[in-house]
């Protein structure tokens, strides 16, 4: 079966777990892999070119690629969670041109929680090498310029972290190619106080049965490394070669998620980001919470406290 359900983004805002309980109903289908990224050949290009050959995105070609949905057999919907689709220049004509009827769903996140987070998430899997999260922000013009690259990142223009919150240009995307009934936005923060409800709105989108309850796990939660030696030497790209080609890709990502995840990360409280480094991003990126505000017509400034913010943030 043809996929018409992509979950585009973003990442770090309970994509996984829409994934997971998406995949217990009946009607449909999500792919073992979650995240093959088929679609961004932006970024297949720009991996290949700072590697000099192809490290990573292994599903390139369409027959790979569908066979990730040859077990999807009786159901209504076949799905994927490739969360850089939404941060990609390319994938939302090309999801468009391979399949036109598609159901996307975007999941956003207020902007300085999610760079905070996918800053920590970055540095845990080892594609971050700078773990103060200001000095890594402060390095986009520099890796812009292909310097201070960080030598694990998937790809380069990953940690071009302002450049991930342009919500307004990566939504436009989307909405210039399907019609409005093909889109469900939903923010992340109702989606983690809210699920069930945000879930039975998801499914009556999708036109399944909508009365489906799955049983639901924690949205998002924070894991912390226990032992960094060893957990940097499993995310070392030539180690993960070496288990690629020996081993499918489901069973490497089912020893990273119930063993690796066991052994080496514990669950821990979230860290938390100081105030002042909270206000100035918010300050920074409130004329792009504006602009998506306007273009989704829903009042993201009041939902996400960018209404009421001092008109004068002092620098860090």
């Amino acid at each position: 079966m043809k996929p018409n359900l992509f979950i585009v983004g973003q990442p770090k805002s309970g994509t996984t777990a829409l994934h997971q309980f998406l995949g217990q109903h009946p009607e449909i289908y999500m792919s073992s892999i979650k995240e093959p990224h088929f679609f961004c050949a932006d970024f297949h290009l720009e991996s290949d070119r700072a590697y000099g050959k192809q490290r990573f995105y292994d599903f390139r070609s369409e027959s790979a690629y569908l066979q990730l949905f040859s077990k999807a057999k009786n159901v209504k919907i076949a799905g994927e969670s490739s969360t850089n689709y939404l941060y990609s220049q390319v994938a939302a004509e090309k999801i468009h041109n391979f399949n036109p009827d598609a159901k996307i769903i975007i999941v956003l996140r207020e902007p300085a929680q999610f760079l905070y987070s996918l800053h920590s998430h970055y540095v845990k899997f080892t594609e971050e090498n700078e773990p103060d999260f200001l000095t890594a922000l402060a390095l986009e013009t520099k890796r812009q310029q292909e310097e201070a690259l960080s030598p694990r990142v998937t790809s380069p223009s990953y940690l071009y972290y302002s450049q991930r919150v342009q919500y307004y240009q990566q939504v436009k995307r989307y909405r210039d190619r399907f019609k409005p009934e093909q889109i469900k936005v939903i923010l992340f923060e109702e989606f983690k106080s809210a699920n069930e409800r945000i879930f039975r709105e998801i499914l009556e989108f999708l036109g399944v049965q909508p009365n489906f309850t799955p049983e639901y796990a924690a949205i998002n939660v924070n894991k912390e490394v226990k032992f960094k030696t060893i957990n940097n030497l499993i995310n070392n790209p030539v180690a993960k070669s070496i288990f690629k080609n020996l081993l499918s890709q489901e069973f490497n990502d089912f020893v990273r998620d119930k063993i690796v995840e066991k052994l080496l990360w514990h669950q821990a409280p979230k860290a938390t980001m100081s105030e002042a480094i909270k206000l100035q991003l918010k300050q920074q990126y409130q004329p792009e919470v504006a602009k998506i505000s306007d273009l989704l017509q829903l009042d993201l400034l009041s939902k996400w406290g960018y209404n009421n913010l001092p008109s004068q943030v002092s620098s860090l």
